[in-house]
């Protein structure tokens, strides 16, 4: 599938998950709010959400209850 039909979600979680393997987001390293991550990819607020529960749910960040979301240790 083309990237451009991928659903925004998706496309937003891809980007992430790049930055992170290519270190620009490091292992503790904070995600931005989903404030920040909706203005940033220009979509909703839900959208960055559940980009964010994607990656969760694979293991690629962990969310942490009123701190937010954060780059999950390598494990190699």
């Amino acid at each position: 599938m083309p990237r451009e039909q991928l659903p925004p979600y998706l496309r937003v979680s891809a980007d992430l998950r790049r930055k992170i393997e290519e270190g620009e987001l490091l292992p503790g390293e904070q995600l931005p709010s989903l404030d920040r991550l909706a203005a940033e990819y220009n979509v909703s607020r839900a959208t960055a959400q559940r980009a964010i529960k994607e990656l969760a749910s694979e293991g690629v960040i962990e969310t942490r209850p009123r701190w937010g979301a954060f780059v999950a240790e390598r494990r190699d």
